[in-house]
């Protein structure tokens, strides 16, 4: 995997301080290219933001549609003025003032997804009151995701919804899935639905969204799983071998974006207590993330970057934020040089997730800066450090 050097990281913090985070871009499109090269033109990769809502507008070129799950992130992209045309509005919640100028913006040039027939019966009246006709994914359950087989049947045999066009199915179950057997499983449940569908209904699905959920390697001692080219080849073949034939996009988000991140922090105080090293450093669990990780047991791929030649001798530290909880656990083992107050700590492979998953508010300690990295221009510093107390600052009057 392409990685960032040393001197292009110990440059960022330089100019920019710590912690901060910085997304290299060159390494976002080329994962994007390389997923999309291994699934084959026949099927479209989607980009899910909430993975990453910086790399939003960065992705426009690479994705066939970005995959919109709040309505905080919709603001994003209308912010970003990105065309509704590359629009898929999902997520759980949808509350009607906010679904109408969702649909106002994006009229029928974006795609929706219904959770439920409440949220069929809210998009059938804004479009009716629009004079529109609009693309709805009807998703199909998953704990609270979604509706079940039958409530999605009933809803297609009703003709209550005339400015609604079943666009086909969404379907998502979860994350971190390593092994392609889930896949394999999921995949001929929908095969069997569709065919349901065709049978009860005489609707035809056209469409299938499928959020695919890939396992990524975070941690020293794991491979690549399910996203190496052997098994996404028998992956793409799993899609292609259904009986149903219709359009595929995959959603991906964590699977696109996880190795393109980094996260700087500065060594602040080394001690020695009973025995054992300890590094504190000016970051912590509120600011990121390692899926699967617990009180810093696993090691997450790091280096650090010193700033001077010290002593070739090498100990083991534990590594804390600055949290005042015994939670906050970095990395509860790792072996290198000594290292000095100064020296920098990077951690690799926090592009997807784990920048927003932390307590970020708790302790009301500083938001970390966002910087960009491309060969063509260089560092950009994207948003600026900035102090989080005010929001935890109670209007007085």
């Amino acid at each position: 995997m392409r990685t960032l050097t040393d001197s292009t990281l110990k440059n960022a913090v330089k100019e920019y301080g710590s912690p901060l985070y910085v997304f290299d871009l060159d390494a976002f499109h080329e994962r994007f290219d390389y997923l999309k090269r291994q699934v084959g033109n026949e099927i479209k990769v989607n980009f899910c933001m909430k993975t990453n809502p910086f790399l939003t507008q960065v992705s426009v070129n690479d994705t066939d549609r970005i995959e919109v799950c709040s309505y905080g992130e919709f603001l994003i992209c209308k912010e970003l003025k990105i065309s509704p045309s590359k629009l898929l509005i999902s997520g759980v919640l949808k509350k009607e003032e906010d679904m109408r100028e969702t649909i106002e913006y994006c009229k029928e040039e974006g795609v929706y997804t219904a959770e439920s027939p409440n949220q069929v019966k809210v998009m059938q009246k804004i479009a009716k009151d629009l004079n529109l006709h609009i693309n709805v994914y009807f998703r199909l359950n998953c704990g609270q995701f979604g509706m079940d087989e039958d409530t999605i049947i009933s809803l297609l045999k009703s003709d209550e919804f005339s400015n609604i066009n079943f666009y086909g199915i969404h379907y998502f179950t979860g994350t971190q899935k390593h092994k392609l057997r889930k896949h394999e499983k999921e995949i001929n449940k929908l095969d069997e639905f569709f065919s349901r569908i065709e049978e009860e209904t005489g609707k035809k699905v056209l469409n299938l969204e499928y959020g695919t959920g890939f396992g990524v390697p975070y941690f020293v001692d794991q491979e690549e799983t399910v996203t190496t080219p052997e098994n996404l080849y028998e992956f793409k073949n799993l899609l292609l071998n259904m009986k149903w034939k219709g359009n595929i996009s995959l959603e991906m988000g964590r699977a696109l974006a996880f190795n393109c991140g980094y996260y700087a922090v500065t060594i602040r105080d080394v001690k020695e207590s009973a025995g054992k090293n300890y590094i504190i450093c000016d970051g912590g669990i509120h600011q990121i993330n390692y899926d699967g990780q617990l009180r810093g047991m696993y090691l997450p791929h790091l280096r650090v970057l010193k700033n001077r030649e010290g002593s070739d001798v090498k100990k083991h530290y534990s590594l804390y934020g600055s949290l005042c909880t015994t939670n906050d656990v970095l990395v509860s083992d790792f072996e290198t040089e000594e290292v000095d107050c100064g020296d920098i700590i990077v951690f690799e492979r926090v592009g997807a997730y784990s920048v927003y998953e932390g307590m970020s508010l708790f302790l009301s300690h500083e938001l970390p800066g966002i910087a960009f990295y491309s060969e063509e221009d260089g560092l950009q510093l994207v948003r600026e450090k900035q102090e989080s107390y005010r929001l935890n600052t109670p209007f007085m009057k």
